[in-house]
This record gives structure tokens, C-alpha cells and sequence, in this order.
């Protein structure tokens, strides 16, 4: 399981490999869009009607995409806030329990504020939620002049989804788009371009021989000089894949890159989409009510489906174990319901709750 931590060397080597990594993937990647929270960015590219072919290009960690493939673990993190266990705001929040109904087939509430912000025209380029800071940031496109006329404005109508929602955990920001733009000498500036149209022809030679194939996703990586592909375990054709591939990288590149092909049991595949789906369903709701003093959810399908979540109080406050228990039913009253019954098929599971401390409580 993953762990929030500070290390600046690892940072450093996490933007090198986030530069030279180009990823192409088949399937909506919400695992990156929760540990880098660009929710909105990253949603607008919905999963393909057709799994086996994607257009979009993504650029995404070596490092990150080795630890998602290594251990079916979903950590959405929250910022652990002290604060001393009070039994009657709890039973004020298990007093209105029927959330459980009211989030089935919900929109999560990031889209509830795209979705506000865009019927009254507001002119804006992302919405995007920090679960680890509790804090959801719009960010306005336009002239100084029309950001300060409309920041107000687009603050109070996040406000209203919020209080929809009953969500009072959560931080309000409207920040001005700041456009990034390169310093780059006459001479890297040809460098770059000839290199994004040798990567856009690399993708679109790949793609051609890809739609033939049941291709998950795939990998390119130019430091590295290698090709990685996900493929369905049932697959037979990873020779001829293999050669395809290389044939086409070395004509275009003319280098040599490895293939490597990595198997993917799709029994887990599509338990360990399930059981994300679960997850996201009822984050929003733990995370942003304060009396739920939820600060971390989390889902493992590793050896069988769980979910954990953590809290904010102590283990040693006199009330934790109800507090946890409590938290328990109200997901397992959630999981169990007729409408989750497609999500959660005939899987056994557990829910763990831990404290502060990091100890069980229920």
C-alpha cells in the first residue's frame, strides 16, 4: 500500500521519466486522475465505446505505471486532520444514512460543477479536486479583467453543488489559467518539432497495426528504448505482434527498441474496474462530510476485493470502535443494495477502518 511522503530526489526523477515516457492508453486511466489531480482534464477523455482502439496520447510515470500494474491499489489521499472524536456529530451524519440511495448512479460532483459552471457560460478550463488538501480549484480562462468579474460568481455557484451535496469539507479555489510558454533557442525549437512529427507518425503506424490486435495499452520509451504492451491473457499472437512493432519503431526511429509484452488476467482486469467504480461512488461522499472525518479511501482486489478507509480520530478516543463500525454498515448497506448488485456480482469482500494511528477499529 502507498504511503504519502516528501522526497525531492524522487520528484526530480519522476518529472525526468514523465518527460521521456509516451503512453497510449485504451482505457480511462482513473487511477491517474485521482494521484495527480486533474480530474477534470483527464475526464474529459471518456473510455472508448470500443476497448480495443483509443486516439487519445498520454504521457504518464514509469514509475507510476510499474506500481498500478504491481498492485491493484486505488489510494486517494486526504490530509489526516487532528480532531477528537464527538459521538453526537457522528449520529448527526448516521441520522441522514439515506445517502446510500442518493449517490446510486449520482454524478460525482466534479461533474456537477462542470456541468453548472457550463450552463452559465462561464469561460474555463478545468475543474480539479485535491483530495489530499480537501480543495477543489476552477481555473479561468480569459483577461484579468473578465477573471475578476466572474471569480465571485463561479466561488458562489460551487458553493450551491457543495451544499447540494451537503459536502462542508471541502476548500474553494478560482485561479486565472496561466499559459506555460517554452524559452527555447531557434535551434530546440526545430528539435521539438521534428520530434513531436516523428512521435505523431510512431503513433499513428502503431495504431494501424494495434487495431488488429486485442491491445489493453501500450508504452514508448524513447530513454529507455522500449516498447511495453498490455495484452489480454488470451492473446496467442505476441510473436507476430512483437515483430510488427519492431519493424515499424526501427523504420521510423531507426533504432532499435525492446517489445516487451506483459499478460493481463482479465478476470482481475474487470473485478479490479468494478471494484474502482464501488470506490469512486462513495468517495466524494466519505471524504467531503466533515462528520464522517473520513481523510483517505482506498481498494485492493489483491488476493480479494477490499476496501479500506481511514479516519482522522484516535484509536484511543472512547468512541472510535463505534465510529468505525458505523462507517462499516453504512458501506456495507451501500455494497449490498440491489442497485450495486452489478458492480459487486458475487464477489466476498472485507471493509477495514482504521484511526489516525493507523490501527483498526472496527
Amino acid at each position: 500500500m502507498k504511503k504519502q511522503y516528501e522526497d525531492t530526489d524522487f520528484d526530480s526523477s519522476l518529472k525526468k521519466l514523465n518527460s521521456d515516457l509516451m503512453w497510449k492508453t485504451k482505457q480511462k486511466q482513473d487511477l491517474k486522475n485521482r494521484i495527480s489531480t486533474d480530474i477534470e482534464k483527464l475526464e474529459s477523455q471518456e473510455k472508448n465505446k470500443n476497448p480495443i482502439l483509443s486516439t487519445g496520447i498520454k504521457k504518464v510515470s514509469l514509475i507510476r505505471k510499474l506500481a498500478y500494474s504491481s498492485i491493484a491499489l486505488i489510494i486517494l489521499f486526504g490530509l489526516f486532520i487532528g480532531s477528537t472524536f464527538v459521538s453526537p456529530a457522528m449520529a448527526e451524519v448516521v441520522s441522514k444514512i439515506p445517502f446510500l440511495n442518493s449517490i446510486i448512479n449520482e454524478k460525482s460532483v466534479g461533474v456537477m460543477i462542470k456541468e453548472a459552471l457550463k450552463k452559465e457560460g462561464y469561460n474555463f478550463s478545468g475543474t480539479t479536486i485535491d483530495y489530499t488538501k480537501k480543495e477543489i480549484t476552477i481555473t479561468v480562462e480569459g483577461n484579468k479583467q473578465y477573471y475578476k468579474s466572474v471569480k465571485d460568481e463561479i466561488e458562489s455557484i460551487v458553493k450551491d453543488v457543495l451544499q447540494s451535496k451537503k459536502y462542508d469539507a471541502y476548500k474553494i479555489k478560482v485561479e486565472r489559467y496561466k499559459e506555460y510558454v517554452d524559452v527555447l533557442s531557434e535551434k530546440d525549437k526545430i528539435q521539438k518539432e521534428k520530434q513531436a512529427k516523428e512521435d505523431m507518425e510512431l503513433w499513428k503506424a502503431l495504431d494501424k497495426v494495434f487495431e488488429k490486435y486485442h491491445i489493453l495499452q501500450y508504452g514508448v520509451n524513447p530513454s529507455y528504448k522500449t516498447v511495453e504492451i498490455d495484452l489480454p491473457d488470451t492473446e496467442t499472437n505476441t510473436d507476430e505482434i512483437k515483430k510488427e512493432v519492431s519493424k515499424i519503431v526501427q523504420t521510423i526511429t531507426n533504432e532499435q527498441y525492446t517489445v516487451k509484452i506483459k499478460k493481463i488476467d482479465m478476470k482481475k482486469e474487470d473485478q479490479d474496474e468494478r471494484w474502482r467504480k464501488i470506490l469512486d461512488s462513495v468517495t466524494d461522499e466519505l471524504i467531503g462530510k466533515k462528520g464522517y472525518k473520513v481523510t483517505l479511501t482506498g481498494y485492493s482486489i489483491n488476493p480479494e476485493p477490499r476496501i479500506d478507509i481511514w479516519t482522522s480520530i484516535k484509536s484511543s478516543d472512547s468512541d472510535s470502535r463505534e465510529h468505525g463500525d458505523t462507517i462499516e454498515k453504512v458501506l456495507k448497506e451501500y455494497i449490498n443494495s440491489k442497485e450495486m448488485q452489478p458492480l459487486v456480482k458475487n464477489d466476498s469482500y472485507k471493509i477495514n477502518v482504521y484511526s489516525k494511528d493507523k490501527k483498526k477499529i472496527n
